[in-house]
């Protein structure tokens, strides 16, 4: 009885870890319109984006591998969110593109690492129920419905700069639940340089990983630029906040009944929904030009990023194993980095050189021939096994 108690306890700390830490991530949403409004161009976001991704990329593996040598994931996660904190804030100091671009910079090398240290942390205390992750992970939806439309309202009646105030309350209130999570059941392996070798010479992991970046590049391309094509076809941040919302509700919904898709259809079906779906919102993202009508593109979340991240990293902690769960979750997380690095300098090009629609009427492309090729490979794989 004791031990069902703590185990509930645990699941309402990791819950309201999410909960609250999502509620920072919805303050993010408007920060590239803040770096709108002070003078720095679609262009220049998306190389300090690209730069910053690029950096963090490098930062994931050493974080986890600091992670593994003291044996201390939650306190480097603890350390993380003070580091995000600290660099939201200092953008509050200055307009400068050159100084926004390093602190732009640091910001991302310690933000990027805190949702793939709590997701390790969470797996490796679900252990072999590892596909109950959606149920953990709908609280972040939870938290990032609470924050949006208030959020957007308030950076709307007051300042852009107000972004940062609000996204330093949340990661405070984080800070607080990080330290009350359980340290993990077991020390996390993360990559040695023969780790990654053997990683590597997986062939479904690196199939998939290729499948990953291309899904997920247009996919990172709109969360970089949606706020301001949004704005430049007359939404206001109101209203991108009630888009935002009905984001998260939609993912909501998924995240909550992954399980019941996992465990009901075969992963080739599940990945080509997925990519059907992230296919026809963009497609309909660059034909519409009406913000209202914009707002329906968002019910497609669910179905997109919602389904697809709970898929893949279910998916990736069955190829890599045990022995290389916290390893195949950082790779996971490194792709949708190099992904974003790739998508926004290109997204940015393209956004400002032919404009937004075109960008998203590629992205849908992008999505739907990635989609049938993942498929008719893992039907190929399949049909090989067989016989």
């Amino acid at each position: 009885m004791k031990r069902e108690n703590e185990n509930e306890g645990i699941k309402i700390l990791f819950k309201s870890y999410y909960f609250i830490y999502f509620i920072y991530v919805a303050a993010t949403t408007y920060i590239n319109i803040h770096f709108e409004s002070i003078g720095i161009s679609a262009s220049q976001i998306g190389l300090m984006t690209a730069v910053a991704k690029a950096l963090a990329i490098t930062a994931l593996p050493v974080w986890g591998m600091m992670s593994d040598y003291f044996e201390a994931n939650k306190k480097i996660l603890i350390f993380t969110i003070l580091g995000t904190l600290t660099f939201s804030l200092s953008f509050l100091l200055t307009k400068s593109f050159f100084i926004i671009f390093i602190l732009y910079s640091f910001f991302m090398i310690f933000s990027s690492s805190v949702v793939p240290l709590s997701d390790s942390l969470l797996l490796n205390h679900l252990d072999e129920k590892a596909e109950q992750y959606g149920q953990f992970r709908v609280w972040g939806s939870i938290g990032y419905m609470a924050g949006i439309i208030p959020f957007g309202w308030i950076i709307e009646q007051t300042q852009s700069e107000a972004t940062f105030i609000l996204a330093a309350s949340g990661l405070f209130l984080s800070l607080f639940f990080a330290y009350k999570l359980p340290k993990s059941k077991r020390t996390i392996k993360v990559a040695s340089l023969g780790s990654f070798k053997l990683l590597f010479k997986n062939k479904d992991l690196l199939y998939f990983l290729v499948f990953t970046f291309l899904i997920q590049a247009p996919l990172t391309a709109n969360f970089v630029y949606f706020p301001i094509y949004f704005k430049s076809i007359g939404g206001g941040e109101s209203l991108l906040g009630i888009g935002m919302f009905i984001a998260a509700g939609s993912e909501l919904v998924i995240f909550q009944k992954a399980d019941i898709f996992l465990k009901k259809f075969k992963l080739k079906k599940v990945l080509l929904l997925s990519a059907v779906a992230f296919g026809i919102r963009w497609f309909l993202i660059s034909i519409w030009t009406s913000p209202v009508l914009l707002l329906l593109t968002q019910l497609f979340h669910g179905l997109t990023y919602a389904l697809f991240h709970v898929t893949a990293v279910s998916y990736i902690s069955k190829l890599v194993g045990e022995k290389f769960r916290s390893t195949g979750q950082n790779l996971y997380a490194s792709i949708i980095s190099i992904s974003t690095v790739a998508s926004s300098l290109l997204g940015g090009m393209i956004y400002d050189g032919t404009g937004g629609a075109a960008m998203y009427a590629l992205g849908s492309a992008i999505s739907l021939i990635a989609g049938f090729s993942y498929f008719y490979l893992l039907h190929k794989i399949e049909y090989g096994q067989k016989n």
